[in-house]
């Protein structure tokens, strides 16, 4: 492993020169002032869930309340927490990439632009890669355990941490797979106990209950079919929060994605039992996530980032093209032109349905890398329960 500190450094000077000022730094559509507001009831001694609703796990809240400093500016310190947690992705990626992937990594800000100082999906992410780096490395337990830590900061870390348990019970580390579900399960459990006698499970189903969000591959589908309503409007969003579509085949595309998205969960989770690199089993899982999930907000396109990055240093240039292709046309869309596409602007869902082509097009790829290493490995690679873990 390479030392990390010049990408790294990379990462501060992008996320301080492009971010802030220029093309890349538009946030006219921000999710910071909701953040804050959390932030205040949470300074006044209210109690999330029960004394206001919140929709995201309740290790979210952690980012949030950091950036509320006496006299400072919300969005500024915000933003600048959130550069802290993209550098600290930078080690990991170089841990589990090499310096080829750290420096592609870096480069993130230029593709990505302002949405990732404005969300706090990085600070997820950076904890997930922890996680994953703690697996490859012969930690299985504490991995699983960072996943779990992940994954009640921003629920998609979980399908990583299932991916990884299939990898280490396909191994023959049976042992090691129950003992890190065991621990995943355990931390879920510590951070969701506090807050169940409130309104904590209406959060996973504000989830549920939410309409195909305009910008996700189903609602592509939805422009294509028509006869569908968008939810909210350019100057009111959706109960949500959001805008989706709603009306006509709408149930019928949104159970259709929800069927083609476990599908794919599952096969990845199949494809690491029987052998196939951690990694890319990983990355298939998040692209899955993404590319066929009922909503697919801008903002994560920084759980793509990183590993469109490892998969470059792995020598999977086609995948790596196609998610970097699909981040740089998500900031094209976003958020400049998104209140074009809420009024119904064909140009520009063409153009989202182009992203989520080059997402679909990207998990195909992935995929199919996993299902030839998995049919390449011999028999008796059953591997040992013990030596040095491939990624």
């Amino acid at each position: 492993m390479t030392r990390a500190w010049a990408p790294a450094a990379l990462m501060a000077a992008l996320w301080a020169a492009v971010l802030w000022a220029g093309p890349l730094a538009d946030t006219s559509i921000t999710d910071t002032f909701i953040y804050a507001h959390y932030a205040d009831l949470l300074a006044g001694g209210a109690w999330p869930y029960g004394d206001f609703a919140f929709e995201y796990p309740p290790l979210a809240l952690a980012p949030m309340a950091l950036a509320d400093l006496p006299g400072g500016n919300y969005a500024t310190w915000f933003g600048v927490l959130m550069g802290i947690a993209a550098v600290a992705c930078v080690p990991a990626v170089n841990a589990l990439g090499g310096a080829r992937a750290a420096w592609a990594f870096a480069l993130t800000p230029l593709l990505a632009g302002a949405v990732l100082r404005t969300h706090f999906d990085l600070v997820a992410v950076a904890l997930l890669l922890a996680g994953l780096l703690a697996v490859v490395r012969r930690r299985p337990v504490l991995g699983l355990a960072v996943l779990g830590v992940a994954t009640m900061v921003k629920l998609f870390p979980a399908v990583v941490a299932a991916v990884a348990i299939a990898w280490l019970w396909g191994r023959g580390e049976r042992r090691a797979a129950w003992q890190g579900a065991l621990a995943f399960a355990a931390v879920v459990a510590v951070c969701s106990a506090p807050f169940l006698g409130g309104g904590y499970v209406d959060a996973y189903e504000y989830h549920r209950d939410r309409p195909v969000q305009i910008e996700s591959t189903a609602a592509t589908v939805l422009w294509v079919l028509g006869d569908v309503e968008i939810t909210g409007s350019t100057s009111q969003p959706d109960a949500f929060g959001s805008n989706g579509l709603v009306g006509g085949p709408s149930d019928a595309v949104r159970a259709l994605f929800a069927v083609l998205q476990l599908l794919a969960l599952a096969g990845c989770a199949v494809l690491a039992l029987r052998g196939a690199p951690l990694l890319v089993c990983a990355a298939a899982s998040v692209v899955a996530l993404v590319a066929l999930g009922k909503v697919l907000s801008p903002q994560y396109v920084a759980w793509l980032a990183p590993f469109a990055a490892l998969l470059l240093a792995l020598g999977e240039r086609a995948a790596a093209g196609l998610l970097a292709a699909a981040v740089a046309l998500t900031t094209v869309e976003f958020p400049r032109l998104y209140l074009d596409l809420v009024e119904g602007d064909d140009g520009v869902a063409l153009l989202v349905g182009a992203r989520n082509a080059l997402l679909l097009a990207a998990l195909a790829v992935i995929l199919a890398r996993a299902a030839a290493a998995a049919r390449s490995r011999p028999p008796s690679a059953a591997a040992p329960r013990s030596g040095s873990a491939r990624r």
